[in-house]
């Protein structure tokens, strides 16, 4: 498992294999936190099935949604950097597994391989440069071209078809910095012109989607 995720592909496979005597296996129910926002807790989850929400509130209690998390994707690797307190809450959408590795591991084990801080450096380089094509999006477009964005980016190949995850158009909402009900308003006309299909809250673009709305 640990070659398919991101963080660790590089490493040879010896490596690998010593790695993952470390990691302990966690099961996590519906809407419990494997992360919460503000906490000094310094560990990594590797997601092994389930889903998982990654967000932050501020002071007024509003929500922002930076990502859902499946199979062979990972969490809480700034803990193993630094003791800052957590900058974003993760929580199970459904019932999750995850394996975790604890920052006194993770120290113990990069004395004996210095290699492992180069794989974790370029796969910390890969989320900064998709945190600022976010940051960009939210500055320079307006929201039906945020929404556009968003639907491309969580839209996978499955058999010749570019389907997204489940997405409820609040979740849409609080990824792009909106209202449900303008979010509502851009699916209803895109499905309208025939450009996406709605299916179990997971959306099918059918075509290429207009630049503008």
């Amino acid at each position: 498992m640990l070659s398919e995720i991101p963080l660790f592909s590089s490493l040879e496979a010896v490596t690998l294999e010593a790695l993952s005597i470390l990691l302990i296996k966690k099961e996590f129910k519906r809407n419990q936190a494997l992360i919460t926002q503000g906490d000094l807790s310094r560990s990594l989850f590797l997601i092994q099935s389930g889903r998982a929400k990654v967000f932050s509130n501020d002071d007024e209690g509003k929500q922002t949604i930076f990502a859902f998390l499946g199979k062979n994707d990972y969490c809480g690797e700034l803990s193993l950097l630094d003791a800052e307190p957590r900058s974003a809450s993760v929580v199970a959408l459904e019932k999750t597994i995850a394996l975790q590795l604890s920052y006194s591991q993770f120290n113990a084990f990069l004395k004996i391989h210095p290699e492992i801080s180069y794989s974790i450096f370029r796969a910390l380089t890969a989320r900064i440069r998709d945190n600022d094509e976010t940051i960009c999006n939210l500055t320079s477009l307006d929201i039906y071209g945020r929404v556009i964005q968003l639907l491309y980016k969580e839209a996978r190949d499955e058999n010749g078809k570019m389907i997204t995850q489940r997405l409820t158009q609040q979740d849409i909402a609080e990824m792009v910095g909106s209202s449900r009900e303008m979010v509502s308003r851009i699916l209803t006309e895109l499905r309208k012109g025939g450009y996406i299909d709605i299916e179990k809250k997971r959306i099918n673009i059918n075509k290429k989607l207009p630049r503008h709305w």
